[in-house]
């Protein structure tokens, strides 16, 4: 096992940009309108209930992250809590997901792209070289390092809040009509509707386990991840539900846009043409951002799996300035090998998203069992129990996908006793 260990150059402000731009990316510029789409003037409340749902969980991963600072994240947390074999098995499923749901990301910024230009070209092929390309520049940018890539993702961060928080206040302030489907009361929601979308819904709600794979390069691990997490989840929150809240009111149903660029169709409403097409502007520079924060925490994943011996050596190898860039080439070349499979239509982004946010909500109740191993006090088994049933119950919508992680942990988890064995 080679014993490297990444450089601590990460302050608060880096790391709540980083958790800023990790977590708003796709989720937010792409599954307003889908859950819009499908459950209409109930889709408000698929948000409240993720907002809900994760907030334990977060609370769990914050102190398990300043008890374990390791790049690893929610594998590391399984190796310290449990075993070495439970921890590849999570280390397998974190790579099947991250391999799904960090190429809708790159699509979904291809997608604002394509609302902004016209040309004579199979829609297809232009949305995979834009994909491509973005995969790049966040792979340009993580190859320079911590530092600079923290301080990109920080002002990065700031002008994107300033920005996503005036879209949707400007268009309730100044739009002259109301098209949307407005907002059902709780007597009228049709439950049918809304437990389908939990996991799709839910991948906007992720982000935050991804910021755990960073721990290792904070400053202050113990005090600065907890603060990081909360001030991210504060600040997202309020985006999220003013855009939803703005759309459901001022967005027809049945806009063209809603299913691929949902904040362009929100500006073309209130305020022309010419609006929407400055804000898919201002949506690809944010999804690039969150590709960027994706891509960083993916490579410390594909690093640390290397470092603890279920990948290549060779992978887990720093350059003088500490950047685990051979990783970095591997989780790049990944990623767009998964692009390719989407454009000859194997995987579709629906599935990619949907995928990633059940399987990302399993790997919190992972979190929440080691949690509840861990704890010290009565309350905290308590918490951690309640927690635990919130995300088996959820579970159960799920379905038959359900298998996919299934095979993941099992492949992982078998493939580390053949290790052991051997």
């Amino acid at each position: 096992m080679i014993n490297n260990k990444l450089e601590k150059s990460l302050s608060i402000s880096q790391a709540v940009g980083l958790g800023i731009t990790i977590v708003v990316g796709s989720g937010l510029l792409l599954l307003p309108g889908l859950a819009y789409q499908d459950a209409g003037a109930s889709s408000i409340y698929v948000w409240v209930i993720c907002a809900l749902l994760v907030i334990p969980l977060l609370v769990i991963f914050s102190a398990l992250g300043a008890k374990y600072p390791t790049a690893g994240g929610v594998a590391g947390f399984m190796q310290n809590v449990f075993s070495r074999h439970i921890s590849s098995a999570t280390e397998v499923m974190l790579l099947g997901t991250f391999g799904l749901g960090i190429p809708a990301i790159a699509l979904t910024g291809s997608y604002y792209v394509n609302t902004l230009i016209f040309v004579d070209v199979q829609f297809e092929i232009i949305t995979l070289t834009i994909s491509l390309l973005m995969i790049f520049a966040a792979f340009t940018v993580n190859y320079l390092g911590a530092a600079i890539s923290g301080n990109i993702q920080k002002y990065l961060a700031i002008t994107l809040v300033l920005a996503l928080l005036l879209i949707p206040i400007l268009s309730l302030v100044f739009v002259s009509e109301y098209k949307g489907e407005g907002i059902n009361r709780i007597s009228n929601i049709e439950i049918s509707n809304i437990f389908p979308l939990l996991g799709m819904v839910f991948f906007a709600y992720t982000g935050w386990e991804m910021l755990s794979f960073t721990i290792e390069e904070y400053k202050n691990p113990k005090r600065d991840y907890p603060i990081s997490v909360a001030l991210s989840f504060f600040i997202v929150i309020i985006l999220y539900f003013l855009l939803v809240i703005s759309i459901q009111l001022i967005v027809p149903i049945d806009d063209v846009l809603l299913g691929t660029a949902p904040l362009s169709a929100l500006a073309q409403q209130v305020f022309g043409s010419m609006a929407g097409n400055l804000v898919g502007v201002l949506s690809f520079i944010i999804i690039l951002a969150n590709l960027i924060g994706a891509i960083w925490a993916a490579s410390r994943l594909v690093f640390s799996s290397a470092r603890e011996g279920l990948l290549p050596a060779s992978i887990a190898k720093l350059s003088v300035n500490k950047v685990p860039r051979a990783s970095l080439v591997v989780t790049c070349l990944f990623f767009s090998t998964v692009l390719i499979l989407n454009y000859f239509n194997i995987l579709k982004v629906n599935d990619l998203l949907r995928l990633t946010g059940q399987n990302f909500f399993i790997l919190y109740g992972m979190a929440v069992l080691a949690y509840i191993k861990i704890s010290e006090t009565k309350k905290q088994k308590i918490f951690g129990i309640i927690s635990l049933m919130i995300v088996v119950i959820t579970m159960g919508t799920f379905g038959v996908e359900l298998l996919y992680p299934i095979v993941l942990l099992s492949f992982g988890y078998f493939m580390s006793k053949y290790k052991s064995w051997k």
